[in-house]
């Protein structure tokens, strides 16, 4: 036994010592420091995350993080290299569907997925996972990244939104005008859209909502189409809808908000709400009686937001029109210093919360089948959708930053008129006697510093999205449309050249349709402006109205 025991101390040091060793042989053939950081990190998480760390959520019996992986995001003192296959380790379910390959040494994030973490103890006590992401580079030197983040969900209602901002601008902030006409702040301006640059849409599996020239640039190949798409442009379902020239958007500034805030609250007018839409008399003639398969018949007389009909290049052409309906609301912050915090992350679930638009209540109907059937979450126009605004930190610090949200009638049809064949001539109306192909009410709140939207499970049934979703490979999301694209108007509007675009606001969110045959759908929206003109001013006597889903 004696002998035994002076052996046993022995034999550890000899593994420590073997154990050191191989060590040290790694280390001589891998490098893993902060040259290597950027070669993978997280997607879908706060900046401070972003290379691993704790991320928490709240929720009723479990959370839904929206996370993905990207690789090669560049800095000063790390480089880009080849990459092998993306790995992820960890006790995390479903970390799998986030694997993908690189290819080159281009910024690339590969796809997004929804990780639950379940409560434990009966919604009692919290519950949390671990996710490693690990990449190792082509070539030699051989360059590793290994970051591991958790995901940590606490018993509480469930919530996306960021902190409070907490930025603090250095010096003095003044309130720059809008049009340097020296009539102040207050008043109406207007906004038209221009021809903006090519960019990667909401499809692309590679350089998404980036500059393009080539579908090669997002990924595809040369003959694919619509992966590569000229600015404006919206998507729904991962389809399409290039927007023509000439949307204008009205707005009016009651008052100036001083500074340091200088966060001038908008209004997008809207003329008689309850009149009927004037280009889609096949949705009926009887104001709030809408004909079947529409959604809806009532229109803005005088919209402040106007978007031409434009053509859908599905099925030989389809016209398509948004109508606002309502009046539509926003701010400008025009800081000097940006003090603003303007980013918009929508989430949203398919599942009815009741009357009162929360889940865990008393009112709360009973599950249904998580499908689009007849009894199914996709097949009612109910659900919640959860808005946040900003994300912790002060927008982009190079101009004037605009938020508006404008509701909107999206109504598209094939029409029996068109002239030539496949194209949809400005004017054209959807008549009683031609195919509606589908309808969508929106809420597009466009904004100049991101947006950011998806779909998720809050009440715990299992059941976040049941239709169509953003894309066939990414139902979910979140599909964020960061900075760039989304710019701010430069302080000194002057500086923009006629015809050229003055800034660029994007939106992204959700639509439950009830039917098909999209049902549940997430869109996307880039929006290239000219400079802001000031016109007569207008009132806008409007009071907005908080509803649900949103």
């Amino acid at each position: 036994m004696t002998h035994g025991k002076r052996r046993f101390p022995a034999l550890l040091l000899l593994g420590s010592a073997l154990t050191a060793t191989l060590l040290s042989a790694a280390v001589g053939r891998a490098v893993m420091d902060a040259t290597t950081e950027c070669l993978v990190g997280f997607s879908g998480v706060p900046d401070t995350a972003r290379n691993g760390g704790t991320v928490e959520a709240s929720g009723t019996s479990s959370c839904t993080f929206n996370v993905g992986v990207c690789v090669n995001s560049a800095t000063d003192t790390c480089a880009a290299a080849p990459l092998k296959r993306v790995k992820l380790a960890g006790n995390c379910k479903g970390r799998s569907s986030l694997k993908f390959s690189p290819s080159g040494t281009a910024t690339t994030c590969g796809p997004t997925s929804g990780i639950v973490v379940k409560l434990k103890r009966r919604g009692k006590r919290a519950g949390k996972c671990k996710l490693v992401a690990i990449v190792s580079s082509s070539g030699r030197p051989r360059r590793v990244d290994r970051d591991v983040l958790t995901l940590r969900c606490n018993p509480g209602t469930a919530s996306p939104c960021a902190t409070a901002t907490t930025c603090t601008p250095s010096g003095t902030v003044t309130c720059e005008p809008l049009v340097s006409d020296g009539q102040g702040i207050a008043g109406t301006y207007q906004m038209v859209a221009v021809q903006g640059p090519k960019l990667c849409q909401t499809n692309a599996q590679r350089n998404r909502f980036g500059p393009c020239s080539t579908e090669a640039d997002c990924g595809g190949q040369q003959g694919v189409s619509q992966l590569c798409s000229v600015t404006p442009f919206a998507t729904a379902d991962g389809i399409v809808l290039p927007f023509p020239q000439g949307i204008q958007t009205i707005f009016t500034i009651a008052q100036e908000d001083p500074a340091p805030t200088c966060n001038h609250s908008a209004c997008i007018a809207c003329v008689n709400p309850d009149a009927v839409c004037a280009g889609i008399p096949g949705c009926g003639a009887t104001p709030g009686q809408p004909a079947p398969g529409c959604l809806r018949n009532q229109c803005c007389q005088q919209p402040g937001f106007t978007i031409p009909t434009f053509t859908v290049p599905l099925l030989g052409g389809l016209c398509s029109r948004l109508d606002q309906y309502r009046c539509g609301f926003g701010v400008v912050n025009s800081s000097n210093p940006q003090t603003g915090d303007n980013e918009v992350t929508k989430t949203a679930d398919t599942s009815d919360p009741g009357p009162d638009c929360e889940y865990g209540t008393a009112d709360d109907p009973p599950h249904k089948p998580c499908n689009t059937g007849g009894s199914g979450e996709g097949n009612d126009l109910h659900g919640k959708v959860l808005r946040c605004v900003g994300n912790g930190v002060c927008d982009t610090p190079a101009g004037i930053h605009y938020r508006v949200a404008v509701p909107s009638l999206s109504t598209t049809w094939q029409d029996s008129q068109r002239t030539p064949q496949g194209q949809c001539p400005l004017g054209s109306t959807f008549d009683p006697d031609e195919l509606i192909i589908t309808q969508l009410v929106l809420n597009a709140e466009f904004s100049t510093a991101g947006a950011t939207s998806s779909f998720a499970d809050m009440n715990g049934d299992n059941c976040a999205v049941a239709g169509a979703g953003f894309t066939n490979f990414n139902r979910t999301g979140p599909f964020t449309l960061g900075s760039p694209p989304a710019a701010p108007q430069p302080y000194d509007s002057s500086t923009c050249q006629p015809g050229a675009v003055c800034s660029t606001a994007v939106a992204a969110g959700v639509a439950l349709t009830g039917g098909g045959p999209l049902y549940d759908t997430g869109f996307t929206a880039v929006l290239t402006n000219g400079p802001m003109t000031r016109m007569p001013t207008q009132s806008c006597p409007c009071t907005e109205v908080k509803g649900c889903p949103e």
